[in-house]
């Protein structure tokens, strides 16, 4: 019987040391979508602007106690599979804004409207010291 507790005092260490190790290694996602005016089916994001695109950006990361960044999506190059940044904060409002509004200037877009923020950034419980800080940012570019 003893033997039998100590592989679970094992499996349960296990669990809390690498479930969070295996979070962070794998932590962090920066993502940005571009929905061209053709795939509008001729709908008008504007009253009397030409539409350009509807232009989503999001970003997330691993975060100590909430503010110390461990591991973030990077956002030079979103949705590209490589690995994230380490201990950069990239998971900000004003960043992602940024890049959208960036992104509709390079798309030839003059006017940005609908311009939204969601935060959906949690407390990781089952980690006790750990946070997910996910940012989203999204808008409609018209020229």
């Amino acid at each position: 019987m003893p033997m039998r507790l100590d592989t679970l005092v094992i499996a349960r260490t296990l669990r809390y040391v690498l479930g969070p190790a295996t979070l962070i290694m794998l932590g962090g996602c920066a993502t940005l979508t571009i929905v061209p005016a053709e795939h509008l089916d001729g709908q008008r994001l504007t009253p009397t602007a030409e539409p350009v695109a509807h232009i989503y950006a999001a970003n997330w990361g691993v975060y100590l106690f909430k503010y110390l960044p461990l591991i973030t999506g990077s956002l030079s190059r979103p949705g590209v599979p490589r690995w994230p940044a380490l201990f950069s904060d990239e998971v900000q409002i004003d960043l992602l804004v940024e890049k959208v509004s960036a992104e509709s200037k390079q798309l030839g877009g003059t006017v940005l409207t609908d311009l939204r923020t969601r935060d959906r950034s949690h407390w990781l419980d089952w980690t006790l010291i750990f946070w997910l800080n996910e940012f989203e940012v999204s808008a409609n570019s018209s020229r």
